[in-house]
């Protein structure tokens, strides 16, 4: 095939990414003082889209919104237009063409978003993929570019440059090879070498062929893409986890030291004691900086929250107690009116609610709360909230991406309407997903679930259409 890329030969993946949608980056940037476009109506471009794994999802969660999406796989394009159709996404366009080459008009973008691309391409292209951001970014829009990062990726050099020397077909054994000749002694040696192949191990054979065996891979300093992005005419705004760089989760020390520092070296600073092998940094124009006055701030601003929107995974253990209990932990809330407020978000799940219709809505709530989702990930934060169903009711309705996904998802991973990926393993609430076009009743989906050979009453049906609202998987 002419002008054949690797992705043609061997597909990527598809993922969504929460951390880069534009809502997270509208959020980061209100904590950060900046502000961004309006996402109701946001103009947005992903460079490197592939199938559309991470775009048309957005396209569905922003009906209002103009998405474009570039990949020069012709193959990755043309699958991405065909889901883009089967799920009725009329809001999104796809195009076969790589940075280099795309006619895209300056300065007609609000966010930007290049997930996976800087790291996996020749040095000088980087530049030229910086550069493109910077042109077609709005003087307000927010970029998102991910990259891996030194000093953490070192741990895995040795294994990438072992699994470059290796067939492609034996890398994996090859590279259990090598860690079973390496000396107990060397121990972190041995333990190194022991992760890269668990996460081989667990992953899509496309991820060791792109990521470990690209001839391009370059592992990068924070500060060396920030001096490329600011001759770029581009800024630091911030990472889209702002958990991963927040110097109040770091020793005070590491605040103390990075006090007078600048942005570059600070980043550095926080990388080198966290050991990070992965960044997903925030852009702005550096021209929209200087005539804004704005200046990036070391640490991020709690009272931001009082124009924000929430959403909370924390459930109260019990009535009146003050634990409650996350996905991945739970965590006393001392606070009587943080608590009132957690019992309020757990009434209104898998919704948010705008800061100001929490009971007790003031400064200090805004602390609590902004302490709770800064040191626990378990509340969110937006700027957006997209129509969803707070329960499934009598006609349940899922987007007709979701029910795309549903019917066809062979890992059983959907991407809701908060653009996170909810694995559901049981094949009734897949079935059930597929068909919740807003016609079909309960007992109407028992009698189809019937005669596809599944087990199934009214009450499984209601509890698979509970379940489904509660992931945020139906619209309203």
């Amino acid at each position: 095939m002419k002008d054949e890329t690797p992705y043609d030969r061997l597909p990527y993946t598809d993922h969504a990414y929460a951390e880069s949608h534009p809502n997270r980056l509208a959020v980061v940037a209100r904590l950060s003082g900046w502000v961004a476009p309006e996402l109701a109506a946001a103009r947005i471009l992903e460079i490197g889209c592939a199938r559309g794994g991470n775009l048309l999802p957005m396209a569905m969660s922003l009906p209002g919104a103009a998405l474009v999406g570039i990949d020069p796989s012709q193959r990755q394009v043309d699958e991405a237009l065909r889901i883009a159709g089967e799920a009725q996404l009329p809001n999104v366009r796809v195009l076969h063409t790589g940075f280099e080459t795309a006619e895209l008009e300056p300065g007609s973008f609000d966010y930007v978003l290049c997930h996976g691309l800087y790291s996996w391409i020749a040095v000088e292209s980087r530049r030229a993929l910086l550069r493109a951001i910077g042109q077609w970014l709005a003087p307000g829009g927010v970029a998102y570019v991910s990259f891996n990062t030194l000093p953490g990726w070192y741990e895995r050099m040795a294994a990438k440059d072992w699994l470059r020397r290796a067939p492609s077909d034996e890398a994996l054994a090859s590279l259990g090879w090598l860690r079973e000749q390496v000396s107990p002694e060397l121990a972190t040696y041995r333990y190194g070498l022991s992760r890269v192949l668990e996460r081989l191990h667990e992953t899509d054979p496309a991820y060791l062929v792109h990521e470990y065996l690209s001839e391009e891979h370059h592992p990068e300093y924070v500060g060396t893409f920030l001096a490329e992005a600011a001759e770029a005419g581009l800024a630091y705004l911030g990472d889209a986890i702002p958990q991963n760089v927040a110097l109040e989760l770091l020793p005070d020390d590491v605040g103390a030291r990075v006090r007078e520092l600048e942005v570059a070296t600070t980043q550095e600073t926080i990388d080198f004691v966290k050991g990070t092998s992965f960044r997903r940094a925030l852009l702005v124009r550096a021209e929209a900086c200087a005539e804004r006055g704005w200046r990036w701030p070391k640490r991020l601003d709690p009272a931001a929250i009082g124009s924000l929107r929430i959403a909370s995974r924390l459930r109260e253990e019990s009535p009146g107690s003050d634990f409650f209990r996350g996905a991945r932990e739970s965590v006393q809330v001392p606070d009587p009116a943080a608590r009132a407020a957690l019992r309020e978000l757990q009434r209104v799940a898998p919704r948010s609610l705008a800061f100001q219709e929490l009971p007790g809505a003031d400064p200090a709530l805004a602390s609590e709360l902004f302490d709770v989702w800064l040191a626990t990930g378990e509340l969110d934060l937006y700027a957006h909230a997209p129509p969803m169903a707070q329960s499934a009711g009598e006609h349940p309705e899922a987007p007709p991406l979701v029910r795309l996904q549903a019917a066809h998802a062979g890992d059983a991973t959907i991407t809701n309407l908060w653009h996170q990926e909810v694995r559901l393993l049981e094949p009734l609430v897949r079935f059930v997903l597929a068909r919740l076009d807003g016609t079909r009743t309960a007992p109407q989906l028992v009698r189809e679930a019937e005669r596809a050979g599944l087990l199934a009453d009214e009450a499984s049906v209601r509890i698979a259409m509970d379940l489904l609202a509660a992931s945020a998987l139906l619209s309203r």
